[in-house]
């Protein structure tokens, strides 16, 4: 996102030219509610996190932050602003719309 060109088709974006859009998704993880119960309460917790930290020895940082939160920014031209618009989980917007 560099407000400069289309980040989908290249075309130059320039403030006097017109309309250019963002788009901004956001992913993350989503959790249930947290019910407690006596059990959960009795549990061996040092051991469950010392099991969790293990599991993140052989993940990257990059690899672990993207499990649970991701941000992505994008100009549009007004072109593929309408095609993303139209089907935003499309994986070719250079089709014909």
């Amino acid at each position: 996102m560099n407000h400069l060109i289309c980040d989908i088709c290249g075309q130059e974006l320039l403030q006097s030219r017109g309309l250019r859009y963002e788009v901004c998704i956001e992913v993350q993880a989503a959790y249930d509610p947290l019910n407690l119960s006596e059990d959960d309460l009795s549990r061996d917790l040092r051991a469950e996190i010392a099991k969790v930290l293990q599991q993140l020895e052989n993940v990257s940082l990059a690899e672990a932050q993207n499990q649970v939160y991701r941000r992505f920014e994008f100009d549009l031209c007004p072109g593929c602003q309408q095609k993303y618009v139209r089907n935003p989980l499309t994986t070719d917007l250079s089709e014909p719309g």
